[in-house]
């Protein structure tokens, strides 16, 4: 009923527009850009984006900070918040992960492509702070290169950062979120197999900064919108 009610709420002008800060998880940046504009234009209201590693965010929110609603790359994260009393999160987005690596022959394995002496740094998320990071660790343990591979890891505070190691040649290959890749994108692009990670659901959560928020509680029904759904399908998450 709370996501029914909020769906309503986005559709109908407010009397009275208001703003809200949203925390979003890194790998859903330019998502929730694109989402938050449309939402902003159907209903009036503004919502402001601050982006970080799932950790990072939650360690503010603990410190203070005043989000009205978290857009998580986890559901551990929301589930803590909900314990400490918090709102109830419902997933939004099912992250892909994907290993990009620019300069490999678009043939190799990637398995043989990671363990190539040419390949000497492979970026991934800090798995202590990024959902992505702990999803890339399985990956290279299911691929059987944990200790193989284990020196040439280097690593971004989030998946923002590890698609940047990449795309800025200083890493030669890295775990990335499917979603970030370029269309145009050369070399070796491998969809990893969904069984080499545990599911990547992305839950989000109205927080209690926001519990009176307007633009929180509306912006959280557009989520599930049929319009904003086939947003977040087009960015290449997989739909909850």
């Amino acid at each position: 009923m709370l996501r029914l009610a909020a769906l309503m709420l986005w559709i109908t002008l407010p009397a009275q527009a208001e703003t809200a800060l949203a925390a979003v998880a890194a790998n859903f940046a330019d998502t929730a850009k694109t989402l938050a504009l449309q939402f902003n234009t159907n209903s009036g209201h503004e919502i402001e984006i601050t982006t970080g590693a799932t950790g990072k965010l939650y360690a503010q929110i603990n410190q203070g900070a005043p989000f009205d609603l978290l857009l998580s790359a986890d559901v551990e994260t929301p589930a803590k918040l909900t314990a400490d009393g918090h709102g109830k999160p419902f997933a939004y987005a099912l992250g892909k992960l994907t290993l990009w690596m620019p300069v490999a022959a678009a043939d190799s394995t990637p398995t043989a492509a990671l363990q190539n002496p040419a390949t000497r740094h492979i970026a991934i998320a800090n798995p202590n702070l990024a959902p992505y990071g702990k999803a890339s660790l399985a990956a290279i343990s299911a691929m059987g290169l944990s200790t193989t591979i284990s020196d040439k890891i280097v690593m971004g505070q989030n998946i923002g950062q590890a698609f940047a190691l990449v795309k800025s040649g200083a890493a030669d290959a890295g775990f990335i979120a499917h979603s970030a890749l370029p269309t145009n994108a050369k070399g070796l692009v491998w969809a990893v197999t969904p069984s080499f990670y545990p599911a990547i659901r992305q839950d989000a959560i109205l927080l209690k900064h926001g519990a009176q928020n307007a633009a929180a509680y509306g912006f959280l029904g557009y989520l599930s919108s049929p319009e904003a759904r086939a947003i977040i399908a087009q960015k290449g998450y997989g739909l909850p």
